[in-house]
């Protein structure tokens, strides 16, 4: 247990009187991790999330009860009873939800996982492989912070071979997943084929692959504080930038940047190289870079109410005479009282000036810097077939006795 708590120290953490929620699997890693804590002062619950994939599965749950009667420990048990889509990714979006929710209900202050240093390292070969991207490489954090609640993986300094005797030596009994032994798929191989291989050639290759890890969180971290400060500005479901804001960065900084961008705005991890062929498009017009997701669409004119909501491209508006304190203005605009209509602006469609001679509104786009791949995106109000209002490029410059006042707001 030295490692254990060396692990505890380097990362300043303290299970002292602390609730401790342990994902266990009835596995060699987090059995040895429950039994490593399970004479600590603590309060330590073992949380088991049986898949009921494989038809023997219920006799983890069934090992777990013997050693948590045994040893006078709280389990927790949940059945994965719909579990049409058997993935990977499905079966670890449900056991993460369950500890989630266990860990909420019992206020802990840790939730642990048994993720040892083979793992770490086995981890980063597959995103190396897959991807190549950091981020991805670095992701299985030592400790970190999933949904409010605080995770830790405290077996990282250990490998799995120390963890499986570690129980041989104390003869307690565990089960291994039968399909970890196979090389069907892309981690097992790495895992019975490569990193053997690595172990031979330098058998300090797991503490090395931690070292990554720490160093490549590390440096995404200074990345990050690098563009902090430069924050972009939504249009339209767009968000935009002044380029000479990123003049002086190389383009692998930049893609860096719209990577950090990407996951901030949209929560989605990309890696970008060859990424402009994909869903994400950043675009140079006139003094800005737009970033934008996928392609928008032309929207048909359609009647809308005063004082009453409306989605126009996912965002919600409301067109009203009054102040909304509790809404975002997008802008005010004066005109007379007659009903709406909301759409796309027509292309070839002529505003009104202020002299009473009309331009064309792709003259009033491009004065507001708006890409024509955006303009479909760009909230347009008709009144009596003209245009009086569009969202940041163009208002009503009419005037009359009898108009009144129109606010625009964004609302929740």
């Amino acid at each position: 247990m030295d490692k254990l708590k060396q692990f505890l120290i380097d990362y300043n953490l303290d299970f002292t009187n602390k609730t401790v929620i342990v994902a266990c699997s009835a596995g060699p890693d987090s059995l040895a991790l429950v039994d490593m804590l399970k004479d600590w002062p603590l309060k330590l619950i073992v949380a088991h999330f049986d898949h009921q994939i494989r038809e023997d599965s219920y006799l983890e749950t069934k090992l777990l009860q013997q050693y948590c009667q045994k040893n006078k420990l709280m389990l927790c048990v949940e059945k994965w009873s719909k579990h049409v889509n058997k993935t990977e990714a499905a079966a670890r979006e449900a056991r993460y939800n369950f500890l989630l929710e266990l860990a909420k209900s019992w206020h802990a202050d840790y939730l642990l996982t048994a993720h040892h240093g083979d793992d770490y390292l086995e981890n980063i070969l597959l995103k190396l492989i897959r991807s190549g991207d950091p981020a991805e490489m670095s992701s299985l954090q030592a400790v970190g912070q999933m949904a409010g609640v605080k995770l830790a993986r405290p077996l990282l300094y250990y490998s799995k071979a120390e963890l499986t005797k570690y129980l041989l030596d104390k003869h307690l009994a565990f089960i291994t997943d039968e399909t970890n032994l196979t090389n069907e798929n892309l981690r097992n191989r790495i895992r019975h084929q490569v990193v053997p291989l690595l172990k031979k050639e330098n058998p300090a290759i797991l503490k090395n692959g931690r070292v990554f890890g720490q160093k490549m969180l590390a440096y995404q971290g200074v990345a990050q504080k690098a563009f902090s400060d430069l924050e972009l500005e939504p249009v339209a479901g767009s968000l935009r930038i002044k380029k000479k804001l990123l003049a002086n960065y190389t383009d692998a900084e930049k893609n860096l940047f719209w990577e950090g961008k990407i996951w901030k705005y949209y929560n989605e991890r990309v890696h970008l190289d060859n990424w402009q062929s994909g869903i994400y498009r950043v675009l140079e017009y006139q003094d800005y870079f737009y970033l934008f997701k996928g392609q928008p669409k032309f929207v048909d004119k359609s009647s809308i109410k005063l004082d009453q909501p409306f989605t126009f491209h996912g965002r919600k508006y409301l067109i009203t005479t009054q102040l909304n304190p509790q809404a975002k203005l997008v802008g005010t605009f004066w005109s007379k009282k007659a009903g709406f209509e909301v759409g796309s602006a027509i292309s070839g469609s002529k505003l009104q000036l202020k002299n009473g001679h009309h331009a064309k509104s792709k003259k009033f786009f491009a004065q507001a810097a708006i890409p024509n791949i955006l303009r479909p995106a760009i909230l347009c109000l008709y009144q009596n077939k003209a245009i009086v209002f569009i969202e940041n490029v163009y208002k009503n410059q009419k005037c009359a006795n009898d108009f009144i006042k129109y606010y625009v707001f964004l609302v929740n």
